[in-house]
């Protein structure tokens, strides 16, 4: 016998996100007790000014692992922390804002990948931090982590 507990295929099938709501992953926990990991609201802020100039009708959600700190960066935006919706989330919707964590970067790789033929999302739109886990020090420590098909700030 085993332990394990079975996949539903449902909960790994497409999901539909709004053509207007941007995905913000915001990464807490850990990440702001090293204050070079730790992206500062302005980041966002920013972010989401740049995502209502592409779409004025934007609406935003935030997807996170740690929904004390997120609130406290969007009090006004609905956040969730549920694993697996979260991660379909960021990987079908067309707009996203990620932090500097690799727990983004495969599902939206993925969707800007698919040059969005078969989901519906021409051109998608991927803001990311610039100097990715180093945003703060102003330094690539991993230019591994730069995909050309993500926007910097």
């Amino acid at each position: 016998m085993s332990d394990q507990v079975p996949i539903e295929f449902d909960s790994l099938a497409p999901i539909e996100v709004p053509e207007n709501e941007c995905v913000i992953g915001f990464r807490g926990g850990e990440y702001y007790t090293v204050p070079e990991l730790g992206l500062p609201k302005e980041y966002f802020y920013e972010a989401m000014e740049l995502m209502i100039k592409e779409r004025p009708d934007m609406c935003f959600r935030v997807v996170t692992d740690d929904i004390p700190l997120a609130s406290q960066f969007f009090p006004q935006v609905p956040i969730s922390h549920e694993i697996g919706h979260d991660w379909r989330s960021m990987r079908y919707a067309k707009y996203a804002i990620i932090s500097n964590s690799s727990f983004y970067i495969l599902p939206r790789i993925l969707h800007h990948h698919e040059n969005d033929d078969f989901y519906g999302h021409p051109n998608p739109v991927t803001v990311a931090p610039r100097f990715w886990a180093r945003r703060n020090t102003k330094e690539w420590s991993t230019p591994a982590n730069y995909y050309r098909q993500f926007r910097y700030i």
